[in-house]
């Protein structure tokens, strides 16, 4: 009877391996990317939404928007409840084009595309944070036609 446990766990094993070996999805804090699924779309999970969101496209195109650096899972659902597509997604960095200074006050971030310029990225030092996002709202109310 033992015998009969050993070979289930190994064909229960072999059948959720494949899954438990995928690679995540991988995309980058603050970038789009397309993710085309086999089947329609009916609904679509993501487990924690601070960290990546999905917009649908059409029943077979999905837009998967990095939040926030972590991992979370993202579930596809079609017509019928039976699941179309299922994976982690893994949100980084870009890592050619960020800077990241750590400091006994805390971590500041700065985007280094043609020059460094401070970006508010989770996780920097609160104050560093507040006074950069204020520095952006400020900009964009300014292209809006709002005065600064």
């Amino acid at each position: 009877m033992a015998v009969k446990h050993v070979l289930a766990a190994i064909g229960l094993a072999l059948v959720v391996a494949p899954a438990a070996l995928a690679d995540p999805f991988r995309i980058n804090v603050d970038q789009t990317v397309v993710l085309k699924i086999r089947g329609s779309a009916n609904s679509v999970v993501v487990g924690n939404a601070s960290v990546a969101d999905v917009a649908v496209h059409d029943g077979n195109t999905l837009l998967v928007t990095g939040k926030s650096f972590g991992t979370t899972n993202l579930m596809v659902l079609d017509g019928a409840g039976n699941t179309i597509y299922s994976n982690q997604v893994a949100v980084g960095a870009v890592a050619n084009s960020d800077m990241t200074i750590v400091r006994a006050d805390g971590t500041y971030t700065y985007s280094c595309v043609d020059k460094c310029r401070s970006t508010a990225t989770v996780g920097d030092a609160p104050s560093y944070f507040s006074e950069t996002m204020s520095t952006l709202q400020g900009k964009i109310g300014v292209a809006k036609g709002g005065g600064n």
